[in-house]
């Protein structure tokens, strides 16, 4: 793993640095236990574009490679309350949705029976920045949240 800092930023050289940057982040202010690095069901593919709505807590990976489109944990059941919005890098400036390596990282609860909350972090493709979409609480903990990364 090799983050470094440039010009205020943390960097991740590859999307293998999400896991660690994931654990430092936390999730709603609690630990994380497990990360799921993102990986397209139908491809293998690791490039994302990511749309969703921050109030409404809802995220959805669209592949560049293969154009799958893969809701994060529960977002597929409220998705239609959602306000768009597209997840995009400081580097670029034009407010055009970018490339993104995606993880999730999971607060577990004692015991790891269950899920107490989730954070959706991010790698820049283009220039390595990391940073995270959203983080919420899961109520029901449910543990089959985990491969819905």
């Amino acid at each position: 793993m090799a983050i470094s800092e440039i010009d205020g930023w943390q960097v991740g050289l590859n999307v293998d640095d999400l896991a660690e940057y994931a654990k430092a982040e936390g999730a709603e202010g609690y630990d994380v236990h497990e990360v799921r690095l993102c990986r397209c069901a139908s491809c293998g593919g690791r490039v994302f574009g990511l749309d969703g709505d921050l109030t409404e807590h809802t995220a959805r990976r669209t592949c560049r490679g293969c154009g799958a489109e893969h809701f994060i944990a529960d977002s597929g059941e409220y998705w239609q309350d959602r306000k768009a919005g597209v997840m995009v890098c400081e580097c670029d400036g034009d407010a055009d949705e970018e490339d993104f390596n995606l993880a999730v990282g999971y607060s577990l609860y004692d015991g790891g029976d269950g899920i107490r909350a989730l954070a959706i972090t991010s790698r820049c493709v283009a220039c390595g920045r990391l940073g995270y979409w959203d983080d919420w609480m899961i109520r029901g903990g449910d543990l089959h949240l985990l491969e819905l990364a």
